[in-house]
């Protein structure tokens, strides 16, 4: 369906948004949330020990590093598809029930077709219903969201147009003008006017793929911007300019990397797709009854 003509824009120098780094203070939670919790599946092969964890989502990834700073404040919503939105919530309030989460941030608001969840960490996930929203597959990294002040939009969106070569719009989206970068197939980073900031996105990066490696590092630095080491197909940046009057708009942390980088479309070990959706038994085996989660009987 969202691979007819009429659903596949431009993708422009930004071929693929891979990752979101977020540390965590250690992965007994990160384990309980996202592997047991979100049915999603920790990589097996790269950032495996103590130090960080790699979470694979379809052909996504988090990366969650324990460096004993603490989990940053996050002004914004990270989006996943998932296979079934139904049975993830009831795992969640089954692990809720049984104080998994207790003296957390942790919160589930169910919308339509998706769920704005306040993970144990305080970072927020929306999670969508597979087929509610453009995907390759019936699970992946959608978009991320990042609150920016007022006025910001116009020039986020040249910033990405002209320097990185990515199609970028300004559209209204939850009622606010939104600079829309697409950075992948049916990926988008949203930038939202959110008054006056100032917000700051250091702490936390994406991870994208271009196609004009090079090109693009050399655009970054003529600008002004510090493009940091080059250290094996890859490197961090942390600003956004308006590129007609140079001035800083907002501070983001960024990773680019090459077509040549060793992860670039490395293949991930799922549970999904799946016969049978991972840790269903959770849905099936406990009912809520009187206000509770109860082991089914029969």
């Amino acid at each position: 369906m969202w691979n007819t003509p009429e659903h596949s824009p431009e993708v422009g120098r930004i071929l693929h948004l891979e990752h979101f780094n977020f540390e965590v203070p250690d992965q007994d939670m990160a384990t309980v949330f996202f592997m047991k919790g979100l049915g999603l599946t920790r990589d097996p092969y790269r950032r495996t020990d103590e130090t960080n964890m790699g979470v694979n989502i379809g052909r996504q990834q988090l990366h969650l590093p324990v460096r004993g700073e603490g989990t940053p404040h996050f002004d914004g919503v990270v989006g996943l598809v998932v296979p079934d939105l139904d049975q993830v919530e009831a795992r969640l309030k089954v692990l809720q029930s049984h104080g998994a989460f207790t003296d957390t941030p942790f919160a589930l608001v169910r919308e339509e077709s998706a769920a704005l969840i306040t993970s144990p960490y305080g970072i927020r996930i929306r999670l969508h219903n597979a087929g509610s929203i453009p995907s390759l597959l019936p699970l992946g990294l959608a978009y991320v969201d990042y609150d920016t002040p007022e006025g910001s939009a116009e020039g986020i969106a040249a910033f990405y147009s002209e320097i990185l070569g990515s199609p970028a719009h300004v559209v209204s989206y939850l009622g606010a003008r939104t600079a829309e970068i697409t950075m992948g197939p049916h990926q988008t980073v949203r930038f939202i006017e959110r008054g006056p900031g100032p917000f700051d996105h250091t702490r936390v990066h994406i991870a994208v793929y271009v196609s004009h490696y090079h090109k693009t590092r050399k655009a970054l630095a003529a600008m002004g911007i510090e493009v940091g080491e080059e250290r094996n197909g890859t490197f961090f940046w942390n600003r956004i300019l308006d590129p007609g009057t140079g001035k800083i708009i907002l501070a983001v942390g960024h990773e680019t990397r090459s077509v040549y980088h060793p992860d670039f479309m490395r293949p991930l070990i799922n549970r999904w797709p799946m016969e049978t959706e991972p840790f269903t038994d959770y849905g099936e085996v406990m009912a809520y009854i009187d206000g509770k989660w109860t082991p089914r009987t029969h």
